[in-house]
């Protein structure tokens, strides 16, 4: 059933930002409709008023050059106030000081008195302009003041349906352009929301092709900057892979090698044994000698596998305790002295101070044997090797230097890697199975340590390794 509701409540991207920017467009035009709509109809009220009080204020000026009595004498005043009342599609009125209409421009009440209480107000100078709604029709009325008083007031009335209907024109056009932007937003919205979702779906295409194997092309980098991230991150992801899956089968391929040589060789030995009728005693002592040289190598072989196997796992077991590095660098150096004195290489070691630290014994012994070893091996006869220890508050160092034939350029990133030899002609007089830098590496990161590899061509190489002093378990908490 959760299967099922996951499956109805999905949603695919290209639609959910579709709905969002369709979402965002109408939220938009909303306010657009509340705010704009009523501010354009706000501003429009404000223009149509100050263009009353304009006319206004030039028709008292008028009114007081003519004396304000002789309206209804004065053809050119008569026809200002009827122009104005054209002009803005309503009635003007001119009441003098006793509230007699002396001015109708419709001419229905003329010589009339009219009291309100807008004219009141302007007629008594409690307001200097009064706008007030009424029988559906918006009077102004703006008092004609003179040096001895006022003398009158002009009441503008103009249908409220005149100012409606603008205002309807304006809504109506607005709800016209609310909708084509909406039509358009929409488009674009769907058209967006596809360029958006295409890099993705070009990821998509390609990760379905890498489940059937072919992972073999990267994706072309286009399209945003975070698609683009997500394109390079996810092919150098695949050609980690690659490289990873690589190399498994090259490591499969040496194991089989490896083990296979052994097993040849001795399968050769013993048909020549079986076939030659002839053999006395010394023959054969001397061919089962060779069967068991490539019997041990075999055995070492496996050993160093099982080892490699072992140490190569995240979930490997230290069996820590506080150990003196001074003696076991000394111990080991006792150890592979009869091999350098063979070759007349001179082994020198330097404490610079007395170091105790939380390590495996087993294990670091068998990471700092490799590495010296292996100086003693691809050493020069008569070189030197130089082992120093030395120590900060949180780790301790081990260098190993010897006068060595060097490590070129395009093998030193390689030299940790299984069954690499830098030459494998020298490497298999040498003996070894070519897993011991590997193994050292696994061991000193186990011990969140770190081996760094210094080396010039015919020149000699440098490991330096670091590990902290007191050993954190991981696993705790």
């Amino acid at each position: 059933m959760k299967t099922n509701k996951k499956n109805m409540t999905a949603i695919s991207l290209r639609a959910f930002i579709t709905i969002y920017i369709i979402l965002v467009v109408l939220l938009l035009l909303s306010v657009y409709s509340i705010v704009i709509v009523r501010f354009s109809k706000d501003s429009q009220r404000k223009v149509l008023e100050n263009d009353v009080w304009k006319q206004c204020d030039r028709l008292s000026q008028d009114l007081i050059a003519n004396e304000f009595s002789v309206v209804g004498e004065n053809a050119d005043l008569n026809l200002c106030i009827d122009s104005m009342a054209t002009f803005f599609d309503g009635r003007i009125f001119i009441i003098d000081s006793d509230y007699k209409i002396i001015k109708d421009s419709a001419d229905e009440k003329q010589n009339t008195f009219i009291i309100n209480s807008s004219v009141i107000s302007a007629m008594t100078g409690e307001e200097s302009r009064v706008v007030s709604l009424m029988d559906q029709h918006y009077q102004y009325v703006c008092p004609v003041n003179t040096e001895d008083g006022t003398a009158g007031v002009i009441m503008v009335s103009i249908p409220s349906q005149r100012i409606t209907s603008v205002w309807d024109n304006i809504s109506e056009r607005s709800y016209m352009l609310v909708f084509v932007v909406i039509v358009i937003g929409i488009l674009l919205a769907v058209l967006g929301a596809g360029i958006c979702v295409r890099g993705l779906k070009n990821i998509n295409t390609h990760m379905e092709t890498m489940r059937y194997g072919q992972a073999s092309h990267d994706i072309p980098e286009s399209g945003f900057t975070e698609f683009r991230t997500i394109i390079e991150n996810y092919n150098n992801s695949i050609g980690k892979l690659m490289e990873i899956d690589s190399s498994r089968q090259e490591f499969v391929s040496n194991v089989s090698h490896e083990l296979k040589t052994p097993i040849t060789s001795m399968k050769v030995l013993a048909d020549s044994l079986v076939q030659n009728e002839q053999a006395d005693l010394d023959m054969y002592k001397e061919f089962m000698a060779d069967i068991v040289d490539e019997i041990d190598r075999e055995s070492e072989i496996i050993t160093d596998l099982l080892t490699l196997v072992k140490t190569d796992k995240k979930s490997a077991e230290l069996n820590i305790a506080t150990i003196d590095i001074n003696t076991l660098l000394e111990i080991i150096l006792k150890r592979v002295a009869p091999l350098a004195d063979a070759r007349g290489i001179v082994i020198t070691y330097e404490s610079y101070r007395e170091v105790e630290a939380d390590v495996d014994e087993v294990k670091l012994t068998l990471a700092l044997t490799n590495i010296i070893e292996n100086a003693i091996k691809y050493n020069v006869d008569n070189g030197w090797i130089k082992v120093t220890l030395n120590s900060d508050h949180k780790n301790f160092y081990v260098k190993v230097a010897d006068s060595g034939v060097g490590i070129p350029d395009d093998c030193k990133d390689k030299v940790f890697e299984r069954f690499y030899r830098v030459d494998k002609a020298r490497s298999r007089d040498t003996g070894g199975t070519g897993l011991g830098l590997a193994i050292t590496r696994n061991i000193i990161l186990m011990h969140e340590g770190t081996i760094k590899l210094y080396s010039e061509s015919g020149e000699g190489t440098t490991f330096t390794i670091k590990i902290p002093i007191r050993h954190v378990d991981n696993k705790e908490g």
